[in-house]
């Protein structure tokens, strides 16, 4: 097929061209996952690098204990010629009540799911959760009042959240179990006033959020989720509610529009957080005529960092409109089949732009300083990655804080620059895995914005941080590096930073 010719003459130019040094590799941010997790963040976050193949199709299948099926998938089957790339459910029934509401989260798609990973699709799920503020539940749809006991498991409304996490925590952990790793999109729709998470204080939204993402990955153990924040276009305060970015893998937008080219905002919101995006839901407002062919162009016109849409079913679904065949058939789109996780490729051209040097720490360590780090910053000679030296610190793996910073804390304009680099490494001694994290902070409120988790071997690594879609660079308030030890980790080690650049 045209398509297959075209990735592998592209991924031959890429292997017989690109130097080494300019492969990165991008990382969820459970520096726990699983391979295959960890394989899936990378491949769908290089994507937009791609000229096709890089668009992945999505469609939903309904909900697990109210009217989840394939149907509807196999009619799009036979209505496009393909299955969808993503296929997913939803866990809740939040509309209804029950005498145990926690009943009311089902996870019996979970087979289906299974059987469609083995056939080579990626899998989504979201929870339409019942409202923890009432004993049987429902009440999907009024605003809950006490949102804040949400984090305090010692009330009723926190211990019926919890036994809600639990019950969902046991769906995803079935996931784990067989290999399958979860596109996870909680509280989605959070700054609309529809549903009962929707329209709070967006402290005590971050902080549920949190809790969750902790609840799940440190208690619960699961490693097999790309988390996945998801406001709606419609409505402002798109970011507000943003956990930050070391609980959320990718952004997205869920947007229902018959004209998404001019009509849909907050794109450029979204992505200037840094994350890969995605339209985590899609469909019309007009059913049965729709041309979902809209869809296709204001994504290759308005939104090309898109790596995925997720098109809902029912009246809103592909098939039940117009041109879903074109729509599933674009040289742009990914669907079952056509997922390969090992094939990715690196943007920009072979050779590499021209790179500025900002710190190469040669005698000096140019100011900058280290948090949670028991020696240092010095420079030393012990390793680097250009020139006589880099940047040492001592730090504790054993200690009960896991985050090691190394930054420089200092106004820079970076407005006309599209990639920061930077080289680290670590020290051979000490027991258990480092990941770290290029990051930079922009304006008055220091908004974070990080490259992604790296693992860092002794024989150093280079991060990379796109600087493209990010606002107000002009004011770049700190650059640096934060390092982060697995859990169990012991003993001391050393932290290794040099040739910070930018092109």
């Amino acid at each position: 097929m045209k398509k297959t010719l075209m990735l592998f003459t592209l991924a031959s130019l890429l292997v017989s061209g690109m130097p080494a040094a300019y492969a990165h590799t991008a990382a969820p941010v459970d520096t726990s996952a699983s391979q295959k997790t960890k394989d899936t963040y990378n491949w769908l976050t290089h994507l937009p690098n791609r000229t096709d193949n890089k668009v992945v199709s999505g469609f939903f299948g309904g909900y697990s204990n109210n009217g989840f099926s394939t149907t509807q998938l196999e009619e799009l089957k036979t209505a496009a010629g393909q299955y969808p790339g993503i296929f997913g459910c939803d866990y809740g029934a939040g509309w209804a009540s029950a005498s145990d509401p926690t009943a009311l989260i089902d996870y019996t798609c979970n087979s289906t799911l299974k059987s469609y990973s083995t056939s080579g699709g990626l899998i989504t799920v979201n929870v339409h959760y019942p409202s923890p503020g009432y004993s049987t539940g429902g009440n999907l749809n009024t605003k809950l009042t006490n949102f804040s006991d949400l984090t305090n498991p010692s009330t009723v409304t926190g211990q019926r959240w919890r036994s809600y996490l639990d019950k969902t925590a046991a769906g995803l952990k079935d996931l784990q179990d067989a290999g399958v790793t979860v596109l996870w999109r909680p509280f989605h729709e959070m700054n609309g006033d529809w549903f009962w998470w929707g329209n709070q204080d967006a402290a005590a939204f971050k902080a549920a959020w949190i809790d969750m993402y902790n609840y799940f990955t440190n208690t619960k153990g699961l490693h097999n989720l790309i988390w996945i924040y998801a406001p709606d276009f419609s409505r402002d305060n798109r970011t507000a509610y943003y956990p930050g970015g070391s609980y959320v893998d990718i952004v997205g937008l869920d947007a229902y529009d018959d004209n998404p080219e001019t009509a849909v905002t907050g794109y450029d919101e979204l992505v200037a957080l840094g994350k890969p995006f995605a339209f985590t839901e899609i469909g019309p407002d007009t059913f049965g005529t729709f041309d979902y062919t809209k869809w296709l162009n204001a994504i290759k016109t308005k939104f090309p960092k898109t790596v995925y849409f997720f098109a809902w079913n029912d009246n809103w679904a592909p098939h039940r409109n117009q041109n879903a065949s074109a729509l599933f058939n674009d040289s742009w789109i990914v669907n079952r089949g056509e997922i390969t996780l090992s094939s990715i490729t690196e943007g920009g051209t072979t050779t590499p732009g021209t790179a500025t040097t900002l710190y190469n720490f040669e005698g000096s360590t140019e100011s900058w300083t280290g948090t949670n780090v028991t020696g240092g910053p010095w420079t030393t000679t012990e390793w680097k990655a250009s020139g006589s030296s880099s940047l040492k610190a001592d730090v504790n793996l054993g200690a009960a804080v896991k985050n090691y910073t190394l930054s420089r804390a200092t106004a820079q304009n970076l407005s006309s620059k599209s990639t920061l680099k930077a080289s680290v490494s670590r020290a051979s001694w000490g027991t258990g895995t480092l990941t770290a994290k290029l990051f930079i902070k922009i304006g008055s409120t220091y908004q974070w914005y990080d490259g992604g988790a790296v693992t860092v071997p002794a024989t150093g690594t280079t991060l990379s941080l796109s600087l493209a879609g990010l606002a107000n660079l002009s004011d770049v308030r700190e650059i640096g590096v934060q390092f982060t030890a697995a859990s169990g980790s012991s003993g001391t080690s050393a932290i290794y930073v040099d040739n910070v650049t930018v092109e």
